[in-house]
């Protein structure tokens, strides 16, 4: 027999597993992902499992893990008839292991902290040591696969049922890569998953899901996009999984920039001096300076400053503090260069974009 293509290209050899095996249950198999009530289903698991749910939507949650000495926070949104993104903020001291099934799908993983590998049933593991991202393809009819989870995660989890990747693409299948046409059309047999180069474009649409501030059904639409985006991203890198060694960057350097980041999130008010952050990031100053170029397209300077502005923007649309009580609130000693820096940003002085948003709001 010919084997398929998506046989072919099935990862030969590599690393052993890390983490110890887990006991078969049925109990630890999930909900395919393709039927359309997931989203709830899964809602009213999660309250059996004694974590706080918070319904946004009938088909878009938050979770809040209660299952110490586990901790942390998830969401999930259903995006369209078998098409799903999970992400999350979560704790694990000790390695979290459970077998998981979505047969008939495509996964993307992404991950900028924490640790992990998923095992196919009688495959090569696949790490998930960030930063990481990991494309999976799981036919029908497939063993459940080992999942491990460990560390400080901060991830993302995409799903597409074949049928959605179907509908997405319409009348251009034809401009999937050729292994992904061969899947559709019933070519694969078994699961498969490949590690893909890291792109700062994937570890940027990963910060743009997480920090997302909007709410209601904008928030559902925006991840939507993202969603697609980073499908469209991961595509990519897909298609050059090849020149893996080409990335101009290296995972340490991608790892300190993201610790960095998120410490800036926290701290943009006060923020360190580039020789602190980068001690704190675990890389040299130089390393900082071109990773946050490369990756996030800025300085490090540029990203204070536009966590700044974002903030300010947020106080001055919804909050009547005084201007001078909002410069101090982002970090502006001089109430003339927080308004000088709002002008450069936005083209309009505070006072002018405070005016405009009760204007719109009337």
């Amino acid at each position: 027999m010919t084997p398929s293509s998506t046989e072919k290209n099935r990862p030969k050899g590599g690393p052993t597993r890390r983490f110890p095996p887990v006991a078969y249950s049925d109990a630890q198999v999930s909900v395919p992902y393709g039927v359309d009530s997931y989203a709830a289903d899964m809602a009213e698991y999660c309250r059996q499992m004694g974590d706080a749910v918070l319904p946004v939507s009938n088909s878009h949650y938050r979770a809040e893990v209660r299952n110490a000495p586990e901790a942390g926070r998830y969401e999930v949104c259903r995006l369209g008839d078998g098409f799903f993104i999970r992400f999350a903020e979560m704790t694990y001291p000790e390695p979290r292991s459970a077998h998981f099934r979505s047969p008939d799908s495509l996964h993307i993983y992404l991950a900028s902290s924490g640790d992990g590998e998923y095992l196919p049933n009688g495959g090569t593991p696949l790490s998930f040591e960030a930063p990481s991202a990991v494309l999976i393809i799981e036919p029908a009819g497939a063993p459940p696969a080992e999942v491990t989870l460990v560390g400080s995660m901060r991830y993302i989890y995409i799903v597409m049922h074949f049928d959605a990747l179907r509908a997405l693409y319409a009348d251009k299948v034809h401009d999937l890569p050729a292994l992904l046409q061969d899947v559709l059309e019933g070519g694969a047999h078994s699961t498969n998953g490949w590690a893909l180069p890291l792109s700062a474009e994937l570890l940027r649409c990963l910060g743009d899901v997480q920090t997302c501030p909007l709410e209601g059904h904008r928030r559902c639409l925006f991840l939507k996009s993202k969603t697609i985006e980073i499908f469209c991203h991961a595509l990519e890198a897909f298609d050059k999984s090849d020149c893996l060694q080409s990335t101009r960057f290296t995972k340490s350097m991608a790892r300190g920039v993201l610790k960095a980041r998120r410490f800036l999130e926290q701290n943009f008010i006060s923020p360190p001096s580039l020789e602190e952050l980068a001690a704190e990031a675990g890389v040299s100053r130089s390393t900082l300076c071109t990773g946050f170029r490369q990756i996030l397209g800025q300085s490090v300077y540029d990203y204070i400053r536009d966590l700044r502005m974002q903030r300010a923007l947020l106080l001055l649309t919804e909050r009547d503090d005084p201007l001078i009580q909002i410069a101090y609130a982002v970090g502006y000693i001089r109430p003339s260069s927080f308004s000088a820096a709002v002008q450069r940003h936005f083209g309009a002085t505070p006072s002018e974009l405070r005016q405009r948003s009760r204007s719109s709001s009337a």
